[in-house]
């Protein structure tokens, strides 16, 4: 017979990652950002250029592997992508 319990919906807490509160906020914008970039039909180096990085940076970011960046600077280039792309 199994047996569930329950916790928090944030696995990442569960699993004890380092910034675990903050993982699902930054794959939030993350998702935000490459929809924003595809609706607007821009590339990668388009964008990254946009952005004032480099883009084997964007790149990592948009693949998940944002945890070198904090949340902060990912809304940041979300709002330059919004304001330069409408």
């Amino acid at each position: 017979m199994f047996r569930f319990e329950y916790g928090t919906t944030n696995v990442y807490a569960l699993l004890g990652f380092e910034g675990a509160e903050e993982i699902p906020l930054k794959a939030e914008i993350v998702k935000d950002m490459t929809a924003c970039m595809r609706a607007a039909g821009i590339s990668l180096s388009e964008a990254a250029a946009m952005l004032g990085t480099l883009q084997s940076d964007l790149a990592l970011v948009l693949c998940g592997k944002f945890q070198d960046i904090g949340a902060d600077e990912l809304r940041g280039w979300l709002a330059r992508l919004t304001s330069r792309l409408w």
